[in-house]
């Protein structure tokens, strides 16, 4: 068996690969051996049918698999010893094909074009890039203290009322029904909960001042939830994953029952409070403190939201100033080998610059992720989907916070967005440490309306 390579352009090789009869005869006879043993063919008892009829009905494809198996094997070893990665898969080379006979104690060639993943380095590339600004949004009082507000109605108590008004928590069956209001056979009939603060204007009109006890039929039950239409079924309807299927066919009508309605009573800030946000903030003793905690909190939230700006500036930067060379011929052949469908020529380079676009960006993201060991914990995606639920509803209590953060840790999906939200974060860190910023200050609004498109300084 002999394995050469011959260079058909950049980062583009043709492998040969010998084989002869020595190398794949052994494993050859001993398949149709184990097929003849196997076998169950009219006239012949299991186990003793010919080998020359085993072979005449089998030998062709035996003889292929332990071909395909000897040429995957050689590859294989071919780009380990010379370390390399490949981008695609092997291809045969198009002018070649080869006849299997198993009659024929011959040699085979074999011909396969490869494409070499580029060598890149990640760090050169900041190497004289100018600073990029990284803007600083101070914490205003007003925020400030309405974010206190909100920790003291966190903390405070729980009192049964009869008529809701924002804020409150409603508690409600819940049944799917038709257009005329009659229940359906087998439909979601469940009881739940929501905050009226998680209501869209026309949910707020349907349920603010609604009393205990009272029954709505509501035509478009989606429609009165902020948020996606699977975030409603996951979070208010309590379906689970595998029964997201029946959505765009299920009715979107409901019956609504009011349960009961909850208020919370903002709790007054006195010693008590004070030691149990020490549990939470650290050390508290007076509202100064405690407004200086949330100052740092929001702060840190800002922090986090121009920090995406950055990093956008940051790949725009890298991917337009990094060189990611490719074996285009080789691609092209690979990449119209993959395709489902025939296309024009057109359509093909509209999809094929595309594809290149976007696998320059996978190989610098895995060449960061290689060179670092980048990987998420199940740890680090737990806090991160604390962290982003506790972000939108975070006021309304830590019971529910922990019911949502559940319901969305068993949805794989969204897990595995999870995943990706830490890998990017951890790929940013290390991108981070090759460039230089600028700190500039801003407010909110100055900040929303910039124009972002780039914002590393001249």
């Amino acid at each position: 068996m002999n394995i050469s390579s011959e260079n058909l352009g950049p980062l583009h090789l043709r492998l040969t690969i010998e084989i002869d009869p020595a190398d794949y005869k052994p494993k050859f006879d001993k398949s149709i051996k184990d097929l003849g043993k196997k076998a169950t063919i009219k006239g012949f008892r299991p186990g003793h049918v010919p080998i020359s009829m085993v072979k005449k009905l089998y030998g062709d494809q035996a003889l292929a698999d332990e071909l395909n198996r000897l040429v995957n094997e050689q590859i294989s070893n071919y780009v380990k010893e010379s370390n390399i990665e490949i981008l695609g898969d092997p291809l045969p080379a198009e002018d070649e094909r080869v006849e299997i006979d198993y009659n024929s104690d011959k040699p085979y060639t074999f011909k396969y074009e490869l494409g070499i993943q580029p060598e890149l380095n990640v760090s050169e590339v900041f190497k004289g890039a100018a600073a990029f600004k990284r803007y600083r949004i101070p914490a205003k009082l007003e925020e400030i203290e309405a974010e206190v507000g909100r920790i003291l109605k966190r903390l405070g108590t729980q009192e049964e009322v009869e008529s809701a008004m924002e804020g409150d928590v409603v508690y409600v069956h819940l049944q799917e029904v038709n257009t005329d209001g009659t229940p359906i056979e087998n439909g979601i009939d469940t009881d739940s909960y929501f905050n009226l603060e998680m209501l869209t204007e026309g949910g707020m009109e349907l349920f603010n001042g609604i009393e205990k006890d009272a029954v709505k039929n509501i035509p478009d039950l989606f429609s009165v939830f902020k948020g996606e239409k699977t975030n409603v079924a996951k979070n208010i309807l309590q379906m689970k994953e595998e029964d997201m299927g029946k959505l765009d066919s299920m009715s979107p009508s409901f019956e609504c029952k009011v349960e009961k309605i909850v208020r919370l009573k903002p709790a007054e800030l006195n010693a008590e409070v004070f030691e149990n946000l020490s549990k939470e903030y650290g050390p508290v003793s007076n509202e100064e403190e405690l407004q200086n905690k949330i100052k740092d909190i929001i702060e840190s939230y800002n922090d986090r939201m121009t920090e995406t700006a950055l990093e956008n500036d940051i790949y725009k930067y890298l991917t337009d100033t990094t060189e990611v060379p490719l074996p285009e011929v080789f691609l092209q052949k690979w990449f119209r080998a993959t395709m489902e469908k025939e296309l024009d020529e057109m359509s093909f380079e509209e999809q094929f610059n595309t594809f290149k676009t976007r696998l320059k960006q996978s190989l610098i993201f895995q060449k960061v992720r290689k060179e670092n060991s980048l990987e998420a914990t199940k740890e680090e995606i737990i806090e991160e989907t604390m962290m982003q639920v506790r972000s939108t509803y975070g006021s309304m209590g830590e019971e529910l916070v922990n019911y949502i953060v559940q319901n969305n840790l068993n949805d794989k999906t969204f897990v595995e967005n999870m995943h990706d939200r830490v890998m990017q974060q951890k790929f940013f860190e290390i991108l981070k440490g090759y460039i230089t910023t600028i700190d500039e200050m801003t407010t909110l609004e100055e900040y929303q309306n910039l124009n972002k498109e780039v914002t590393y300084a001249e």
